[in-house]
């Protein structure tokens, strides 16, 4: 008697278990069709939303990092300086620089790009080549692994090592574009 009690409790654990499992699996797909959710990129997500796909990220991120090691050479001022014209080929448009107003893509993009030349930003190697070769579902940064090999990747991540505080007019050595805006600048006092 004992025992049967036993199995027909536990069977309606099980049966409760899987009701709610059920339950909750239609009521996911039942937002995924509803069209509920906003995803255009000129709203951006609410809190929690923000917090789950950011943390997702950084946790994804942090997980891939060990096998990354940093090529010795990256001080060298021609593999920056290649950096900087990989940027300006292929990084200005959404990330801006300093100096520079932001695109008309970039004042579109959600999750807005992040700010590469934030005095307080604190770049590190080994995140910055897993970004640029793999990229970051999303969001608009793209994957480079597949048109750029590993030394210009690294080139690119020397150059925004040396990003934080940069000034236009470094900025605009560096890369090759600006120049003539913040000579306009300049010229007229701004």
């Amino acid at each position: 008697m004992l025992l049967q009690s036993r199995t027909e409790s536990n069977v309606k654990i099980l049966l409760t278990i899987l009701a709610c499992i059920i339950v909750g699996a239609a009521g996911a797909i039942g937002f995924i069709y509803s069209g509920f959710y906003d995803v255009s990129a000129l709203e951006p997500d609410n809190a929690i939303v923000r917090w789950a796909l950011h943390t997702t990220s950084d946790r994804s991120v942090d997980a891939r990092l060990g096998g990354i090691s940093v090529p010795p050479g990256l001080d060298n001022p021609q593999a920056i300086l290649s950096g900087g014209h990989l940027f300006a080929e292929n990084c200005v448009v959404c990330h801006g620089g300093p100096g520079l107003q932001p695109t008309n893509i970039a004042q579109g993009l959600n999750p807005q790009p992040p700010n590469l030349f934030r005095a307080t930003r604190k770049p590190w190697m080994e995140e910055m080549f897993r970004f640029i070769k793999y990229g970051v579902k999303m969001t608009a940064m793209p994957g480079f692994g597949k048109t750029h090999t590993d030394d210009q990747i690294w080139q690119l991540a020397a150059f925004l090592r040396r990003a934080p505080g940069m000034s236009p007019e470094d900025f605009s050595a560096q890369t090759g574009i600006g120049a003539p805006k913040l000579a306009e600048a300049k010229s007229a006092g701004r």
